[in-house]
């Protein structure tokens, strides 16, 4: 009796029966422990009408896990699937729904602190005795006969038959290698539930394969977030246990990266299935550090990708703030941003007046700027993509452009600002509130490389006919006979308008793509600051920054008020953490968004690990 008062209530009301159990829809989030993913599931939740009806047609799933180390595992169990709530058992307690067991056991859990605690503070053993005992005596818990949190026994035996006949979950799945449970099979009594580890992962592409086999429309989600403080996290507040959280988030990295190839853009198995008739891409990315540098914006593209209508807007906070701090100079990587400057221009073009005799028009064909709020993160994008195109850098750490040998292909190297200033930085270490609008000077666009470095009137001419270079322009640089740099006739320091610099290029017949680098926000102005310039005149760098990128996505990406059709978009998000946290696959993906057929690796070091640091301790 003592045992039974200890039971979690049970609840007021009972959900409505179900006929069904298979959804038309599904979204599931994935993500290693910590990386945003309750957040963002939450958030889909709400924003899709899953959370408050009863069950119906479109809902979330999130990471399923009791506490980790209790008890010690050999290994990380790895399950093919999550099947809807109703079929849903842990094996180590498959009479009870698993909402109950899993109160349960927070309870006795709780019950053997106490006991812990009870041993500290009762040295004698005759009181000690006393307490293991008592705290043993609530461990026994009765369960009720026949019942779960939910339902009576008949109940139970009706979703149990629609769990094996609707949705496929049978022990006889063992004998027909068709259908596979999502875990361990239920047997004799159990039959129709699969039986889950207390702790476990996901196969996220077989868990994909799993809902299109019985005709589920399922899309997941995939949340990036900075891996360094994404540990810090989770060992700070979920699994303190050193080798246990590496390992576990080492298989989940394992699992998405498979699943971006397998299932991502342009993925090697997308409609490889007789379910999947569509053939459309199922796993999608999704930067935490860009949903909170771009909040609504970023929120609502990633809604029209799955096919979520809704205006809901959660309420932001950066949870990587806390865990950011000043440059630790002993990381390693001090060099970084010189390093990349090295790789961008290992390869130099000779002499881009040789194109003037070349038959190919002065414009490119096509043309992947990369613009970013931060410098290292877009030079390390900008230069793995014209190593993967073959584009050469044509001289100068300060030139923006690698462009093919015929002059067709260009990468636009374009952080926001571009600023010539960060080694000579006097002028900008004390900008007041006052006078920041005078630095922050805006451009149209950036010209094609051939008319931003002209070495002789030639060329010239070309860039006044074929791309409609103002008078202006032509009429100074021709007057400066032996022009080195066009460079000289902009600003030191310059913002460009991303969507205006689109149409500049979209006017002149040219295909444009700009990959926008999403970065951890407080790391990217703390990059500015070590350059010696102002905290206010990086705020309002930053905030100018991520205006200028906003407004292009919205016009021009996923689904962009300025898109004709799908499939036209010119605008693609790229989260830099993902890139160090899933380096190949995650770079791989890009290379598909963007058409280029490449196998171009860099080498993958992560700038952020230098600012990263322990939370402060929480206060009691």
């Amino acid at each position: 009796q003592h045992a039974k008062k200890k039971l979690p209530p049970p609840p007021k009301e009972l959900p409505s029966p179900k006929e069904r159990l298979l959804p038309k829809k599904v979204i599931t989030v994935f993500g290693p422990e910590s990386s945003g993913t309750t957040f963002l599931a939450t958030t889909l939740g709400v924003a899709s009408g899953a959370f408050g009806t009863d069950g119906g047609w479109e809902y979330v799933l999130a990471p399923w896990g009791w506490m980790c180390g209790d008890p010690p595992l050999a290994d990380v169990a790895i399950v093919d699937a999550l099947v809807p709530d109703e079929c849903f058992r842990y094996e180590r307690d498959p009479s009870l729904d698993f909402h109950y067991a899993e109160s349960i056991w927070f309870m006795q859990h709780r019950q053997k602190k106490r006991l812990a605690q009870a041993r500290m503070k009762r040295p004698n053993t005759n009181q000690h005795h006393r307490a293991l005992l008592e705290v043993n005596d609530r461990d026994r818990v009765d369960y009720p006969n026949g019942k779960t949190k939910y339902m009576n026994k008949t109940e139970v035996a009706r979703l149990q038959g629609i769990c094996r006949d609707e949705v496929r979950i049978s022990g006889l799945n063992e004998v027909d290698s068709h259908w596979t449970c999502g875990a361990k099979c239920g047997k004799n009594e159990f039959d129709g539930f699969a039986l889950y580890p207390q702790r476990f992962s996901v196969n996220i592409t077989a868990h994909i394969e799993w809902y299109l086999t019985r005709g589920v429309d399922i899309s997941v989600v995939l949340s990036l977030r900075d891996r360094s403080i994404s540990y810090k996290s989770k060992f700070h507040g979920h699994c303190p246990l050193e080798r246990e959280s590496r390992r576990e988030d080492a298989i989940a990295l394992n699992l998405m990266k498979e699943a971006i190839e397998k299932y991502g853009a342009k993925g090697s198995r997308c409609g490889s299935l007789p379910g999947d008739v569509s053939g459309r891409q199922r796993a999608f990315s999704v930067s935490y550090e860009g949903m909170v540098g771009m909040k609504e914006v970023y929120l609502k593209g990633l809604y029209k990708q799955l096919g979520i209508e809704s205006t809901y807007i959660p309420s932001f906070a950066d949870g990587n703030t806390k865990y950011v701090g000043d440059a630790n100079q002993n990381a390693g990587n001090e060099g970084f941003f010189s390093q990349l400057q090295q790789l961008w221009t290992s390869t130099t073009m000779p002499d881009v007046k040789s194109l003037d005799n070349s038959p190919v028009n002065v414009l490119p064909k096509r043309v992947i700027s990369v613009v970013g709020a931060d410098r290292s993160s877009t030079l390390f994008l900008s230069a793995a993509l014209a190593a993967a195109t073959g584009c050469s850098h044509t001289g100068g750490e300060s030139s923006q452009h690698a462009v093919s040998e015929d002059g067709a292909f260009e990468i636009q190297y374009m952080p926001l600002p571009w600023d010539h200033s960060c080694e000579v930085n006097s002028a900008l270490s004390e900008v007041s509130e006052r006078n920041v609008n005078d630095t922050q000077i805006l451009l149209d666009s950036i010209a094609p490389v051939q008319c931003f470095s002209p070495s002789d009137v030639s060329i010239l001419q070309k860039c006044k006919h074929d791309a409609s270079i103002s008078q202006e322009v032509f009429e100074e640089v021709s007057s400066r006979q032996q022009a080195e740099d066009m460079v000289s006739l902009l600003p030191n320091r310059y913002f460009v308008n991303v969507t205006s610099h689109i149409e500049w290029y979209l006017s002149r017949d040219i295909d444009i793509s700009v990959v926008l680098v999403m970065r951890d926000t407080s790391i990217s102005k703390k990059e500015w600051i070590s350059c010696g310039i102002s905290s206010t005149l990086v705020d309002a760098s930053f905030e100018k920054s991520m205006g200028l990128m906003k407004e292009a996505f919205v016009a021009y990406g996923m689904h962009g008020s300025r898109v004709p059709k799908v499939g036209t978009e010119h605008v693609l998000i790229v989260s830099y953490e993902g890139l160090m946290e899933m380096k190949d696959s995650y770079l791989y993906e890009i290379y598909n968004e963007l058409g280029i057929d490449s196998t171009f690796l860099p080498s993958f070091t992560d700038g952020n690990a230098k600012y990263i640091k322990d939370p402060p301790p929480k206060k009691h």
